[in-house]
């Protein structure tokens, strides 16, 4: 008969599971960093799942880098609430608070 599909949470399991000699080799605090990216790419299991891409890693990074993204946001946000307007020493020149646009 057929195969049964895996479930994308199967799926980033082994994922995770193929990086286990990877993840021992780094620092503790880089395992801390590991780790987090896995959660974050948890987060977004209905996406990958429904992106249904050939190797399911492109999802799984792609779930990693749209964390990372919405950090940075939040970061940079946070930062330009912190500014005090016509404050330029802080910085140094051709520094953008806003690269992508977002804080608009």
């Amino acid at each position: 008969m057929g195969r049964t599909v895996p479930t994308f949470t199967m799926v980033l399991q082994q994922e995770m599971e193929s990086w286990g000699k990877f993840r021992r080799a780094l620092r503790k605090e880089d395992q801390d960093a590991f780790d987090e990216l896995f959660r974050a790419a948890r987060l977004q299991l209905a996406g990958c799942a429904y992106a249904a891409r050939p190797i399911p890693f492109e999802s799984i990074a792609m779930a990693m880098l749209l964390a990372q993204q919405r950090m940075i946001g939040e970061l940079m946000r946070r930062l330009a609430a912190l500014e005090q307007p016509g404050d330029t020493t802080a910085h140094p020149p051709g520094w953008c608070p806003d690269p992508c646009g977002t804080l608009s």
